[in-house]
C-alpha cells in the first residue's frame, strides 16, 4: 500500500512538473520543428541599392536588386501586452506595438517590458488627443500616427506589391508594417477564434517561409508564415471588415526620420 501511494505521489509530481513547465517545453518543441532562422543582420550594415525609386533623378534605370536566399533584419521585438496582462487595450495594441517595434528598430533602440509598456501607453495617448481613439487605425492612420508622433518625412502606404517587393524593402534596410484580417493567418498561439484586425512587421525570410515580429503573442518574435499564408491576409481594416478591405503595406523611410 505504502509502495502504490508513493508512486501515486510520484505521478502527480511528475505531472505537476509537465504542467506548470509545458509553456517551455512547447517552446522546445515548436523550436525543433521550425524553419532555421537565418543570422541578424544589423542595420548599419544592411547595403543598400544606391538607385531605389526615391532616388531616380538621372535617366539610367535602376540596378535590380538581387534578393538573397535567406535575410533577418535586426529588428527589436515586444509584444502588444509586455505583463502578459491582455487587458481589453492590450488587446487592441498590435497597430500600437508594431509601429513602436518599428520605430526602435530606426532608433537603435532596445525593449524592456517596462519601456514596452510606457511608450504603449504613449501612442494611446497620443491618438486619443490626436484621432479621439486608439482601436482599429486603419494603414493611412498608423502612417499619419507616424509622423505626427515621431517626425518621420516620409511614410508610405502600398497598395501595388508584391511579396517580392516586401523582401525587396526588408533586404534594403527597412520593415514592412503589414494590416491584416487576423482570422486568415496561419497562428497556432492566437486565442480562438484570432483577431479581427492585426498588425505585424516583416524583417526577413528563409527558404519556405516569411519571418515576421508578430506583437500578438509571446512567441511572436521570428515568427514564421508561409509567403501563401501571409499575402492572402493581407487586408486594411476596411470598417471591421478587413476580409474585403485593400490590400496595402505601410513602409517607413526612417533614413530621413528626426
Amino acid at each position: 500500500m505504502k509502495k502504490r501511494t508513493s508512486t501515486i505521489i510520484l505521478l502527480l509530481l511528475f505531472a505537476s512538473l509537465i504542467w506548470f513547465g509545458r509553456h517551455q517545453i512547447l517552446d522546445v518543441l515548436d523550436s525543433w520543428t521550425a524553419e532555421p532562422i537565418p543570422e541578424v543582420t544589423p542595420k548599419d550594415e544592411v547595403i543598400k541599392n544606391e538607385n531605389t525609386n526615391e532616388n531616380l533623378n538621372t535617366n539610367q534605370a535602376p540596378e535590380p536588386v538581387v534578393l538573397p536566399d535567406e535575410f533577418n533584419l535586426n529588428v527589436p521585438f515586444t509584444t502588444q501586452s509586455p505583463y502578459a496582462e491582455w487587458t481589453e487595450q492590450d488587446n487592441e495594441s498590435c497597430e500600437e506595438a508594431a509601429l513602436l517595434i518599428t520605430h526602435y528598430y530606426w532608433q537603435d533602440k532596445a525593449f524592456t517590458k517596462e519601456i514596452a509598456k510606457q511608450e504603449l501607453q504613449k501612442i494611446v495617448d497620443f491618438e486619443m488627443d490626436y484621432f479621439g481613439y486608439y482601436k482599429d487605425t486603419t494603414a493611412e492612420e498608423t502612417a499619419e500616427l507616424a509622423q505626427q508622433m515621431w517626425g518621420y518625412d516620409k511614410v508610405e502606404v502600398i497598395s501595388d506589391f508584391t511579396m517580392e517587393d516586401i523582401k525587396k524593402h526588408v533586404y534594403q534596410g527597412r520593415p514592412v508594417i503589414l494590416p491584416t484580417a487576423g482570422r486568415m493567418l496561419d497562428n497556432p498561439n492566437f486565442r480562438s477564434p484570432g483577431p479581427l484586425y492585426h498588425m505585424l512587421v516583416v524583417r526577413g525570410w528563409n527558404k519556405d517561409n516569411i519571418i515576421t515580429n508578430d506583437p500578438g503573442t509571446r512567441k511572436g518574435e521570428n515568427f514564421q508564415y508561409t509567403p501563401e499564408n501571409l499575402y492572402k491576409a493581407i487586408h486594411d481594416w476596411n470598417d471591421g471588415d478587413p476580409v474585403n478591405g485593400q490590400k496595402v503595406i505601410i513602409v517607413i523611410y526612417g533614413e530621413n526620420s528626426t
